[in-house]
Parts: structure tokens; sequence; C-alpha cells
């Protein structure tokens, strides 16, 4: 016989149940992170101490063999808090980044997902011991994802300046540089990183934005091809070269790049930008016209799509819906503001007699603090 009171209180005991068993796991995973965190540090302290050993006895090749262990497990701990880091994050950049990789093109994040990500981060820096590289790399994952990139910046050259031949570290912190628009000290370092670790598709794909975003096109292209060599077919990056392309007025390799990614996700906001902008220097405006309506019916007001439409629209000789769009892209995404100085899309734009002077006001100039 099932009484009132059950079918009244299951739903409750139910949803009870569910949150002890979620609070459950959450510490054993606590648990587990700790343990492996432990066993990290037992081994750091054994062949540091080997390390000294081998110092004592003047052996060279056996202080540098071990040095040698010593930097692969300090790799191994920091890639164990990155991939922690991803995971705990996932629920909120699943649909942005689902490989946990966060390039500088990652949309922003509305409060309720950087509480979540605060929330996160925190639970993990407390395993990581402060003071050490792993602390400062793990704050600044976690200023990046909250979008603070002036912190994300401070951590990434505190870790730097304990480990400063961090090939992953150094990744991340051109990312930040992009972010802020410092994108020569950004290409810089993923130069860099790429000097350490050269098998590095997302790496080459980040470079050849933020390259693009300083007018160095052919060598924008030359990374994504490169990106493309060691990760086939990705859409992302077949979307990046389609820009590029367009840029350089090579429309047909631009479509066939742009088509590939409707292939693969035919309502992609972005990927419909990308394809209005080609369309647009095809002359075919109606359907240009039609992608950036969808793709900003999908994203209203995005600062990405916005500065496409400005380019398309400057690129045909509409220069004051071109500013007025671009005004709105900058006022979203300060960086597009450098980025417009350079683009080659916007060059009817910058020297239009009327309207050249108000692109300048807005975005100023390169040797303006």
């Amino acid at each position: 016989m099932v009484w009132v009171t059950d079918l009244v209180m299951w739903p409750y005991r139910a949803v009870r149940g569910t949150v002890d068993a979620i609070r459950l796991l959450r510490q054993l995973q606590a648990d587990a992170d700790a343990r492996i965190c432990v066993g990290f540090k037992r081994q750091e302290e054994i062949l540091s101490e080997q390390v000294r050993e081998a110092q004592a006895r003047g052996d060279v090749s056996e202080e540098e063999r071990v040095r040698q262990l010593l930097h692969r497990v300090q790799d191994d701990e920091l890639s164990y808090h990155q991939s922690r880091m991803a995971q705990l994050a996932r629920h909120v950049v699943a649909d942005r980044a689902a490989s946990g990789v966060v390039g500088p093109d990652l949309p922003k994040l509305p409060e309720p997902d950087r509480a979540g990500l605060d929330l996160a981060a925190t639970f993990l820096r407390a395993l990581v011991p402060a003071d050490t590289a792993e602390h400062h790399f793990m704050l600044g994952r976690a200023f990046y994802l909250a979008e603070d990139f002036k912190s994300a910046l401070q951590e990434y050259n505190a870790a730097l300046e304990l480990r400063p031949d961090n090939a992953a570290t150094i990744r991340n912190r051109g990312n930040t540089l992009d972010e802020l628009g410092r994108f020569e000290e950004a290409v810089a370092d993923f130069g860099r990183a790429l000097d350490l670790e050269p098998d590095q598709p997302q790496c080459f794909n980040n470079r050849g934005i933020t390259l693009g975003r300083l007018g160095r096109l052919e060598e924008a292209v030359a990374d994504f091809n490169r990106a493309l060599e060691l990760s086939s077919d990705v859409p992302d990056i077949l979307n990046n070269r389609s820009l590029a392309l367009a840029k350089l007025s090579r429309l047909e390799e631009a479509l066939a790049d742009i088509d590939r990614c409707l292939g693969v996700a035919r309502d992609d906001p972005y990927f419909l930008s990308t394809h209005a902008l080609v369309l647009a220097k095809l002359g075919q405006h109606e359907a240009s016209s039609t992608d950036f309506a969808r793709a900003l019916a999908a994203r209203p007001g995005d600062p990405r799509i916005l500065y496409d439409r400005a380019c398309a629209l400057s690129a045909t000789g509409h220069w004051e819906e071109s500013l007025w769009d671009l005004a709105d892209a900058v006022s979203g995404y300060p960086p597009y503001r450098v980025e417009a100085r350079n683009d080659r899309d916007l060059e009817s734009l910058r020297t239009h007699p009327e309207w050249g002077p108000k692109f300048w006001e807005m975005v100023g100039r390169e040797d303006e603090p």
C-alpha cells in the first residue's frame, strides 16, 4: 500500500539523494586530486634531493639526467591541473570549446557562467601549493576564463619567472596578450611556444588569428595551413583560413573553405558571418545580408559578427553603415580598435575623405597611448 505522504515526499527524497550523491562524488574527486598532488610533490622532493646529491659529487651528467626527470614530473603535474580545470569548467565552456582548449576567440561569458568558473577555480586552486609555477598558472587560467585578462597576465608572468621555458604557460600568455590587444607580443609568445613544442595545431591557429589582426595575412594563411596539416579538416581553423583568404581577395579559395565549415555546422553563427563576408566581396549582396541576419539572430549584438559586417560594408562602399557596426564591435571587444587599423577590408573607410577622420577618431592611432 502506498501512503499519500510517500507520494508527496518521494520527489523530495529523490532530489535529496541526488544532491547527497553529487556531494559524495565531489568529495571523492577532491580526495583523489589531493592524493595525486601529494604524489607529484613526493616525486619532486625525491628528484630534487637526487639533484643535490649529484651536485655534491660533481656528477654533471647525472645531475642533468635527474633534472630532466624533475622537469618531466613538473610538466605532468601542470598538465594534470590544466586538465582538471577544463573538466570542472566544461559545463560552462562546452559549447564554445568542447576540447577544453580555449583560444583568443572564446565568446564572452555571461555573469552566471563567470561565477561558475570562479567556483570551479576556487575548488581546484585549493589543491595547488601557493607560490609555485603551477599555482600562478592555475590562477592565470581562472582569471582568463573569467575574462580578467590583466590579472591573468600578471599570474602567467609570475609563473614564467619560476618556470621560464614552460610552453603551456607561454601559449596561454600569448592568448591573454591577444585579448589585451597586444598583438606583436602575442605573436612573439606563440613563436616561442612553438620553438619549444612545434607540433601544437592550436598554437599555429592562434598565432594565425593574431597575425591576421596585424594584417600579416600571408603569414596567417601559412600558420592555418600548418595547423590543418597537424589536425586535418578542423572547422574552426578552416573558418579562420577562409577569413584570411577573403581579405587577400582569394575569394574562390575562401568560399571553398567556408562551404566545408557550413557542411559540418550549417547554422553556426560565426561560419555564417564569414560566409556573408565572402559573398559580399563576390557581389552577392542579398545572400550576404541574409547570412548576416541569421548570424545576428543567433547571437544578437555579437562583436565578431558586427566586425565582419563592418568589413563587408566598407568593402562594398557603405561607409556610414560600416562605421556604425564598427563602433558597436569596438564597444563590445576593444582589441578590434587595434585590428581595424590594419584590416584591408576597412581600407576604403580609413581613407574616405568624410568618414575616414571619424574612423581614426574612434580607433585612435598606433602612436597614441
